[in-house]
């Protein structure tokens, strides 16, 4: 396989064709990648990105890659060494550049951005078609603010990323946290549960619902219902005692939001199980409607 090297800080390249000159190849450097004009797709092993006027890629050293092309293209090419993208970004820049998870730049920045990109990337090409005295350090310039802006994009998604795990992690504590305080109904409040998981009272229902799929209510609602069928099975204690155990209200309302979501009364759902252990399931098994709400 091909593989280019680069022997300067940094290298512009504008070219004009219409058949890509070269098979799947790597080089030892970074590169920026900008379609003027035209379409095709990127090629890197199994992945594919359809690209057209505007696209950008960043491609990261010792990356197999090619260009198919569905016609004539202008493609403007920044090759940049690694002393340089030292130079021109902070070490947490680079980091988020070089763990984007896709050379795609066009499909994380945002379009404000993707105009910015395109309107330096243009004065860059301009600019190095025709070199003039301080061509160098205007283009040095220029691509600084290319990176940056690839950067930020960068950052950004890497965010999102540890955003969306912190949020999962915290979903996941609070499900097992519900699940072990069903005795204690003022601990699942919302302003409760916001308290201890530092979300504000008013945001835990949306929290819950996106991250559960159902309300917070509804969950809990079941989750003793399930309670209720464990200690019906597995302990002999009276409906009064699984009451307090399960953070019903009563008897009363355990019974009626037992009864809508099996089919069947406490009682006769104990019954049922002790005189065939197969005639009764987990919640819901009866198929007799959904766990009440509070």
């Amino acid at each position: 396989m091909k593989q280019e090297n680069l022997f300067m800080p940094f290298e512009v390249r504008v070219r004009h064709y219409d058949r890509f000159p070269t098979a799947e190849h790597q080089h030892s450097f970074f590169e920026l990648c900008y379609i003027a004009s035209g379409s095709g797709e990127f090629v890197s092993g199994r992945r594919r990105c359809n690209f057209g006027r505007g696209s950008v890629f960043f491609v990261r050293p010792y990356t197999n890659h090619t260009y198919r092309l569905d016609g004539m293209c202008d493609i403007i090419y920044v090759q940049l060494s690694d002393q340089y993208i030292v130079r021109a970004l902070s070490a947490a820049e680079k980091e988020s550049l070089e763990a984007c998870p896709s050379p795609d730049m066009s499909a994380l920045v945002s379009p404000a951005d993707a105009r910015r990109l395109a309107l330096v990337m243009e004065c860059l090409g301009s600019e190095c078609t025709a070199p003039s005295y301080g061509t160098q350090r205007i283009a040095s310039c220029l691509i600084d603010s290319v990176l940056a802006i690839c950067a930020r994009s960068a950052r950004q998604v890497a965010g999102e990323a540890l955003r969306q795990a912190d949020s999962e992690s915290k979903m996941m504590a609070m499900l097992q946290f519900i699940r072990l305080h069903l005795d204690n109904p003022d601990m699942l409040r919302a302003a409760s549960l916001g308290s201890r998981f530092n979300l504000a009272a008013s945001y835990i229902g949306k929290f819950f619902k996106a991250h559960a799929g159902e309300s917070l209510s509804r969950y809990v609602a079941q989750c003793r219902v399930r309670a209720v069928e464990e200690l019906l099975a597995h302990t002999d204690l009276r409906v009064g005692e699984i009451t307090l155990k399960t953070g019903f209200t009563d008897d009363s309302h355990l019974t009626h939001t037992f009864k809508r979501a099996t089919g069947l009364t406490p009682m006769e759902y104990r019954r049922r199980l002790y005189a065939s252990p197969s005639a009764v399931g987990v919640a819901g098994a009866r198929g007799g409607g959904s766990a009440g709400q509070r």
